[in-house]
């Protein structure tokens, strides 16, 4: 009879074994609370694998691919990254961030003597190109959450930027969520996150030109740096199609994701998207 126990207790080990395998499953909160925090970024590290939180913190991140020696990094912008190794991971997991104090730039800008400047494709029109925020490949997928598009800005003066534009050429959603992120470039492509700064708004025009106040959060950058900023889909409920005018004409590249967290692609042309600030 003990025999018996022992063999049903055993099989029912291998059971939980078998199912914590079958996902990485858990949720994002803030450090000593019940505040979730939404779309945070789950990675796992030197792999091309990952997923974007839901709104309420929560994640379910497939194990294929993903061995016992790999790290799982979880990312969320304002918050200090945290890696927990595959073999340690648990069902459920609650996973809790530190916050990181943003560090505000102490530069101050003068109205009066500074210049106004726009970076980016600054027009559009009938002769542009659309391009589509999902692609006809992923309508048939359920998570459409961390799609990325975007495109790179040579800075050529030292500035401060206030606002994003982008120009909408056709709107079928009510509203969508998206996250801006500045990252730098190697190589021609976007490699680090280098704003820390949660730039999350929607997205309700149905055409022209949308601009997102993002004076708030004291953005800077030097003269001569190049950047890569991408706007990332936070919205997985509709699947209608929303387009953005680009261009061919533009040297600096589309960037493009279809996978979350997944390899970059870039192709010719770039999206109708300029930043606008002062000269510092």
């Amino acid at each position: 009879m003990k025999k018996i126990k022992l063999i049903i207790v055993t099989l029912l080990g291998f059971s939980d074994i078998a199912i914590s395998q079958n996902s990485y499953k858990g949720a994002v909160y803030e450090q000593n609370s019940t505040t979730p925090i939404p779309y945070a970024i789950v990675k796992v590290q030197n792999k091309n694998i990952g997923i974007v939180s839901d709104e309420y913190g929560k994640f379910i991140l497939s194990d294929k691919g993903i061995g016992v020696s790999d790290t799982v990094t979880i990312k969320c912008l304002g918050y200090k990254p945290k890696s927990i190794l595959a073999k340690d991971w648990k069902n459920d997991l609650s996973i809790y961030m530190i916050a990181d104090p943003i560090q505000l730039n102490e530069a101050t800008i003068s109205a009066k003597r500074s210049k106004e400047i726009k970076i980016g494709i600054t027009n559009g029109g009938t002769k542009t190109l659309f391009v589509p925020l999902f692609t006809k490949k992923e309508y048939s997928n359920n998570n459409l959450i961390g799609r990325e598009i975007g495109t790179i800005f040579n800075i050529e003066n030292s500035c401060s930027i206030n606002g994003i534009h982008i120009f909408v050429a056709s709107n079928k959603y009510d509203s969508i969520k998206m996250r801006a992120i500045f990252y730098s470039v190697e190589n021609g492509m976007p490699k680090d996150i280098i704003v820390n700064r949660d730039i999350i708004f929607s997205v309700s025009e149905k055409k022209g030109w949308v601009n997102i106040d993002i004076s708030q959060h004291n953005i800077s950058f030097n003269e001569g740096q190049q950047i890569a900023l991408t706007l990332m889909t936070l919205d997985e409920t509709n699947k209608d199609q929303f387009f953005i005018y680009a261009k061919m004409v533009s040297k600096n590249g589309l960037l493009r994701r279809d996978k979350a967290l997944g390899d970059w692609k870039k192709c010719k042309g770039g999206i109708a998207i300029y930043l606008s600030g002062f000269v510092m």
